[in-house]
């Protein structure tokens, strides 16, 4: 439940400490007081969006910060899961810079607006009279029905699946459509595959056959240098090798006589060693080489061949036309899988189906179990409010295939008259008639659900005299196993209170402010006394204020 409120710099209040009880609290004053921005300014704590329109003073920031007694909610997962410290105190604490800048904080760990907002969801329910037009929406109509039908974890295994059902069958849309394009596309992609297949492409032999092709185009030129130079090293008398012989024999002669040149002569005879080696080769190379045109021409026809494949799909070297081969044989084997890919998620959509079907009928067979005591109870709950010929109906219709929530298409019905058939809600109810089906719709719902704190914010709009005396017995009876706080322009309501906060204005020549007191026994009767008889209590009205509050105690 909420225990203390603090507010600063926030629209009209400057500074606020205020202390909260169990059981039912009113909070009155006059239109314009302020009585709403108190609400506003929690929500902030619990994680509403803001801007700079709430700094009272644009020059400083704006700090809420709302204290929860926690200790009955089994929230130590919530906390864990989220990495924060957990203690039966929980503090949730918002502040908005003038530049704008927010920032929120549970338990002075600091965290993003989604994570204060989730926890400040299990915590409290704020109800303002405009939230009574959402009564009227099919969404919030079947939200409150699985409520009640305790169906909350099927239905959140309904979703996933649903998600699912529907991801697959995107997936399915999807490789349909590939797999027609693909079918279009293969048949050139494979020519041109093949074609690039059968041109046997190869880094390693097309460098080879350019420098081949060098060879043969200059296979004259070569056969010349190489008999020049084997010429030049055995032919004649006075070749290389020749020479080295005669110039070792006469470095032999003299050796004796010069220590020195002993290892210059076996220099020598390692060079004419290297010399006969290289003779040798070039020899070999010489007759080897035989200029062959055939094989030139058979060359220039590959790499003829290759150099029109580059052209032919504009590219610059063989290593992309080779990388384009690849890309044309991942492609048709992608084509070649889709009927394996369309048949696995065939089998995964008949799965799906069949368990989205299943849960559906599940949530179906759940609510429609639940439907006739929610009927019943809220038809009473309405007639205790003063509407003694109120019927309230609720229609269940199958959809012809499940949707996001179900199959399930659902309508609130109502009528305030006797002998008139129950129609839809959000057209037939008044604003008055709306609030009480909300307040039933809230009391209903507050059995059910384990939010320890909520908040009507002028839910009593539309309604008077009696009804709203009813209509806070229902409010009072509600806080015997919850925290209900009231903000409401009714005596009626007030005098069933166990507390009661005044809200009320302070102006000067400058400067407007809001301010919030806590009120006792004698000042609670002057209070709801001035409600009754417009601002100035007569002895009447103070006498009838005891008397409502009197009936409360």
């Amino acid at each position: 439940m909420l225990t203390h409120l603090s507010v600063s710099n926030y629209a009209l209040i400057e500074s606020l400490e205020l202390d909260f009880n169990r059981g039912f609290t009113a909070i009155t004053g006059e239109t314009g007081a302020g009585k709403s921005i108190l609400v506003g300014a929690l929500g902030l704590a619990l994680g509403n969006r803001a801007d700079l329109d709430v700094l009272l003073d644009k020059a400083q920031k704006c700090i809420v910060e709302a204290v929860f007694d926690i200790s009955a909610l089994f929230l130590a997962d919530w906390f864990l899961q989220n990495e924060l410290d957990f203690t039966e105190e929980c503090i949730m604490r918002r502040e908005i810079s003038p530049a704008g800048k927010s920032r929120a904080f549970i338990n002075d760990s600091q965290v993003n607006l989604a994570v204060m907002k989730e926890l400040g969801e299990q915590l409290i329910d704020i109800h303002s009279q405009h939230e009574s037009l959402h009564l009227g929406e099919a969404t919030f109509q079947l939200r409150m029905i699985d409520s009640l039908a305790g169906t909350h974890g099927r239905r959140q295994t309904y979703h996933k699946l649903f998600s699912e059902l529907q991801f697959t069958i995107a997936k399915l849309t999807k490789l349909h459509e590939q797999r027609q394009k693909s079918l279009a596309e293969r048949d050139f992609m494979k020519f041109q595959f093949d074609e690039l297949t059968q041109a046997k492409l190869s880094v390693e032999v097309y460098r080879e056959m350019e420098q081949r092709i060098d060879v043969l185009n200059h296979a004259e030129e070569i056969a010349q240098a190489l008999f020049a130079s084997d010429q030049l090293l055995t032919g004649a008398e006075s070749s290389v090798l020749v020479q080295v012989s005669e110039v070792m024999h006469e470095l032999r002669k003299i050796r004796f006589y010069m220590p020195q040149l002993e290892e210059l002569t076996q220099r020598l005879e390692s060079c004419q060693i290297e010399l006969k080696d290289i003779t040798a080769e070039i020899n070999h190379l010489e007759k080897s080489e035989n200029y062959d045109p055939l094989e030139l021409e058979r060359l220039n026809q590959r790499i003829g061949l290759i150099t029109h494949l580059m052209h032919k799909h504009r590219l610059n070297d063989i290593e992309s036309l080779i990388a384009l081969m690849h890309s044309f044989e991942e492609k048709l084997l992608e084509a070649d899988s889709f009927d394996e890919q369309i048949e696995r998620f065939e089998k995964q959509l008949t799965v799906l189906d069949k368990d989205v079907n299943r849960l559906a009928d599940e949530l179906s067979h759940a609510r429609t179990a639940v439907l006739p005591n929610v009927e019943q109870q809220i038809t009473q709950i309405l007639q205790s409010l003063g509407m003694l010929s109120a019927q309230f109906r609720v229609q269940l219709e199958p959809l012809n295939k499940p949707g996001p929530d179900g199959k399930d298409k659902i309508r609130f019905l109502f009528t305030a008259n006797r002998g008139s058939q129950p129609d839809d809600i959000s057209r037939i109810a008044s604003g008055g008639e709306m609030s009480r089906l909300m307040l039933a719709v809230k009391s209903l719902l507050s059995e059910e659900r384990m939010l320890p704190t909520i908040i009507f914010d002028e839910i009593d709009s539309g309604i008077s005299g009696e009804v709203a005396a009813k209509v806070g017995r229902i409010m009072a009876s509600m806080a015997h196993n919850k925290q209900v706080i009231s903000i409401t322009h009714l005596p009626q309501i007030a005098g069933k209170a166990h507390f009661h906060l005044l809200v009320y204005k302070v102006e000067d020549q400058t400067t407007t402010r809001s301010f919030i007191s806590q009120l006792d026994k004698n000042k609670r009767v002057e209070e709801i006394a001035r409600m009754l008889s417009d601002e100035h209590p007569t002895d009447a009205s103070l006498r009838a204020a005891a008397e409502l509050m009197g009936q409360n105690e």
